[in-house]
């Protein structure tokens, strides 16, 4: 993949799961995240693709564009929660153009 692969997903707040169940759901609690209380936007760093495959059975044979975001290192806010990955995040259209 090069340049013209990359991608942008604008996003205003992700979520994590947490690692501990709740004792009497037996849930994985989810958290938020969001730059701050106004939740303003920002984006992901990601990648896209054509594809080609069966996804559905019924739906049998398709042509489409997938994407996917990026991850890295949590910063301290989240490696509390989920410590194996994070978003990579962008805020300013500098850090988009780079």
């Amino acid at each position: 993949m090069g340049k013209e692969n990359r991608c942008v997903v604008p996003v205003t707040r992700f979520s994590e799961y947490g690692s501990v169940r709740d004792p009497i759901t037996n849930n994985l609690p989810l958290y938020w995240f969001a730059l701050n209380e106004d939740k303003p936007l920002f984006w992901f760093a990601g990648v896209w693709t054509k594809w080609s495959g069966v996804r559905k059975a019924k739906e049998g044979p398709i042509d489409t564009e997938i994407f996917a975001f990026l991850t890295t290192r949590p910063n301290a806010v989240v490696e509390s929660i989920h410590s194996k990955a994070m978003p990579v995040i962008l805020r300013t259209p500098e850090e988009i153009d780079i």
